[in-house]
């Protein structure tokens, strides 16, 4: 099993940055301007994101821990990464001064590639949404 980690720093808060990575079904800080269905409420719930020219992609809401600022979740269609069975993690913290660290992990499977190839496609895209996200919000 594969797994990639990595972090980032806002300068906004926690509860400012919390309040965006646990809305589940609003991914405006994703790059590009994707189009968006949600499908349920709460845990549970499926958001479908469209950007072409990549694949439309399902992903599920498996957990949310308000106390520990951290939501769960999983590629259930259309991954665009080499992977397969991708769960994921995204986790808040206070850094203090208004400022907080978006902590985001995954475990998956290669698929088609080696473990490494995947891992640097998984990272490509993470820092891609990173800092897209980063330049998005701290507009605000």
């Amino acid at each position: 099993m594969g797994e990639y980690r990595t972090e980032a720093d806002f300068e906004m808060s926690a509860d400012a940055l919390w309040s965006v990575i646990r809305d589940f079904g609003e991914v405006g800080w994703l790059p590009g301007d994707p189009d968006v269905e949600v499908e349920g409420l709460g845990e549970g719930m499926i958001r479908t994101i469209d950007l072409p020219p990549q694949p439309t992609v399902r992903e599920q809401l498996d957990a949310i821990d308000e106390a520990g600022r951290a939501i769960h979740y999983r590629v259930i269609e259309g991954n665009p990464m080499p992977v397969r069975d991708y769960k994921a993690t995204m986790k808040v913290a206070d850094r203090g001064g208004g400022r907080s660290r978006l902590s985001w992990s995954s475990t998956w499977q290669p698929e088609g590639v080696s473990e490494e190839q995947a891992r640097r496609a998984v990272g490509r895209l993470y820092t891609a949404v990173l800092g897209a996200m980063r330049t998005k919000l701290e507009k605000c």
